[in-house]
């Protein structure tokens, strides 16, 4: 980690999870010039200027460790407060917190700053650790990101929850051929994620912006992560591991501003009158998200931003 400091620095770090739920925490050097000299914590660095937290967290991966996650996600971005005892580690820094699957042996990672690296239960951390990162990772071993990220998954993909003004779910008469999943059904829009190691990587949450513009060429003013899930298709043959990640968003442009690139058509529909052919974890989906507060505040914004609603 690069020690420079700013009135507001920001820092992009990593809760690193490997398949036995242990956690990977960085011994970082003794040194009066290290923030947190002697400690134990969290992988990870300064922003440079204009880069992105999830690049920024990406190249401290791999410089640090020699290593890039595949499968990483967005935690919380927070701010870190000076505290007792973390010997200049908060130093009223933003934090950018990415959580993200350990998909190589320990043995595997190179270890280029600091004294060691080793994996830790999170009920039996190191007693010399930065005090303000106890709360974050007790919190974390009971959310729903940490089941997310213990384990490898053969596929993570999106989908969007697209609610207009008027509450209707906007949904995609996907085509009729038999090489796509749910060929001919009504579905939701997104799909793959693309895979990290490549110079373009993506967090789920970028994967879905990009298949809504491929799809749709539109991109929504905001989403928010609704749910995160296993998924099997209705084909018994397919035995990949699939996650998916449900994403909330309002439709906050007229319909015919939307551009349909895949698929037969595409409609928007009240929850009690969801078309016939419907993939049913999709139904099932919705009627779920309906009794949430969420789903009345996505109907909310996208009545503010279309004045006709």
């Amino acid at each position: 980690m690069n020690n420079r400091r700013s009135a507001r620095e920001q820092v992009a770090v990593g809760l690193v999870l490997a398949d036995d739920g242990r956690l990977l925490l960085q011994h970082r050097d003794d040194r009066p010039d290290v923030t947190g000299a002697g400690l134990w914590g969290f992988f990870g660095g300064h922003l440079d200027a204009g880069e992105r937290a999830a690049d920024a967290f990406l190249r401290e991966m791999h410089e640090e460790l020699g290593w890039r996650p595949r499968h990483f996600e967005h935690y919380l971005t927070t701010d870190a407060p000076p505290l007792p005892g973390d010997r200049g580690y908060g130093l009223g820094i933003v934090s950018h917190v990415f959580a993200a699957h350990l998909d190589v042996p320990l043995d595997a990672l190179t270890l280029n700053e600091g004294q060691a690296l080793a994996l830790f239960p999170p009920d039996a951390l190191p007693d010399a650790i930065v005090p303000g990162l106890l709360r974050v990772i007790e919190e974390f071993a009971r959310s729903r990101a940490c089941g997310r990220v213990r384990r490898a998954w053969d596929l993570i993909s999106t989908t969007g929850l697209i609610v207009d003004g008027e509450g209707r779910f906007l949904l995609q008469h996907r085509d009729d051929k038999p090489d796509i999943v749910n060929p001919g059904m009504w579905g939701s829009f997104g799909w793959r994620v693309e895979p990290h190691e490549t110079d373009d990587p993506e967090t789920p949450e970028d994967g879905f912006l990009r298949e809504l513009r491929e799809e749709l060429r539109w991109r929504p003013r905001r989403i928010t992560l609704y749910d995160g899930f296993p998924y099997r298709s209705l084909d018994d043959g397919d035995l990949r591991r699939q996650l998916i990640y449900v994403y909330a968003a309002p439709l906050d442009v007229p319909l015919d501003r939307l551009e349909l690139c895949e698929g037969q058509g595409m409609g928007a529909f009240a929850p009690d009158a969801l078309p016939n052919g419907t993939v049913p974890v999709l139904r099932g989906l919705i009627a779920r998200f309906t009794a949430e507060p969420l789903y009345e505040e996505t109907r909310a914004a996208a009545r503010a931003a279309d004045p006709r609603t």
